[in-house]
């Protein structure tokens, strides 16, 4: 759609700034199921939207085994061969028959995973470039319930994601991998939440938050799903929610918690099932533009419903947007480099 590469890169070189830590750059990227994500495969979508992303993240779960260590270069160096910065969201899960099994905080944070984490460590500091660690996204809905049962998803939860996220971050630095910039990513809403259940104050998105020393970017994920969502067919009903609605009120959340660090959205993607999709990008970039955000990635996937931006190219700003990618890679190392200075890398 030559419309959508208009408008995204049009909004883009208005938000664009110079890669510093106050001026910080306006990242567009994409977030791609599947595994190894390969550079083929990367061309392919750019060609496809007309879009060169500056972010690609992509979804890794963890081995059965905890001796067992898989480090996804070829992913990496993939994502890094097109000028974009590599986000792998880290689900502490297994995977085995399409079950997942989420893996118990005190195998984590009590150092039944030490050897893996520590390798993983070992093989990133080689790789040597920046990374984005998204661990654990979602930690304040029930669907991930990281570090516990379903039945055990409560009150204690917060402190449970803070101690696995904080055993992280320590290991990663103890082996000096600090080219490795940890991002903490709730929900845009909080499931359960006090507005369904007003025993549920104990899930905030704020009360998961590591520490400043543990965190280098704030996240938010969150979706218009339009009018695809029926109480009869999927148990609950969706309505066309612009941008603004979904994320503000996390927005103002996070940067209770901080008014410096880069502030991103992970995941979204809008639906084109009760509204215009088209109105809704331009009117989601106002948002983007109102709150400075530093960057946003889209749910380039058809899974659920199908989210993808659509085909359609324009060579013109393809090449606008080519010419402006290293920046991106520029101001992901400087951030790294920034926190090395500060002291918060080692």
């Amino acid at each position: 759609m030559k419309w959508l590469a208009a408008v995204l890169c049009s909004m883009i070189l208005i938000g664009c700034r110079s890669p510093s830590f106050t001026q910080q750059p306006f990242l567009w990227g994409i977030a791609l199921d599947g595994y190894p994500i390969e550079a083929v495969r990367l061309k392919s979508l750019m060609a496809d939207t007309g879009i060169a992303p500056r972010i690609v993240t992509f979804f890794l779960q963890w081995p059965k085994s905890t001796e067992t260590m898989h480090f996804p270069e070829q992913t990496l160096t993939a994502v890094w061969s097109v000028g974009a910065i590599p986000c792998l969201t880290w689900e502490p899960m297994i995977i085995e028959d399409e079950k997942e099994t989420i893996i118990s905080h005190t195998t984590i944070s009590g150092g039944e995973y030490d050897t893996f984490l520590k390798d993983f460590a070992r093989a990133a500091k080689t790789w040597g470039r920046p990374i984005i660690i998204r661990f654990a996204h979602e930690m304040n809905s029930r669907r991930y319930h990281w570090g516990t049962t379903e039945a055990d998803y409560g009150p204690d939860s917060p402190k449970i994601y803070q101690n696995m996220f904080r055993h992280l971050v320590s290991i990663f630095r103890q082996e000096g991998a600090d080219n490795v910039l940890w991002a903490f990513c709730p929900n845009a809403e909080s499931v359960p939440s006090t507005s369904t259940d007003p025993q549920a104050g104990w899930n905030q998105a704020t009360v998961y938050y590591p520490g400043d020393a543990f965190v280098d970017i704030l996240g938010m994920d969150g979706y218009n799903w339009g009018a695809t969502q029926t109480l009869k067919a999927n148990g609950w009903q969706s309505n066309w929610r612009s941008f603004e609605s979904i994320f503000s009120k996390l927005h103002q959340e996070l940067r209770t918690i901080s008014s410096t660090k880069p502030v991103f959205v992970f995941e979204t993607a809008s639906t084109d099932q009760g509204g215009n999709k088209g109105q809704w990008i331009q009117d989601a970039f106002k948002a983007i533009d109102e709150w400075n955000l530093n960057g946003v990635v889209w749910f380039e996937v058809n899974k659920e419903l199908d989210w993808c931006l659509g085909s359609g190219t324009s060579p013109e700003h393809l090449a606008w947007l080519s010419s402006r990618l290293s920046p991106a890679q520029t101001w992901a190392t400087g951030l790294v480099s920034d926190r090395r200075l500060k002291g918060n890398g080692k």
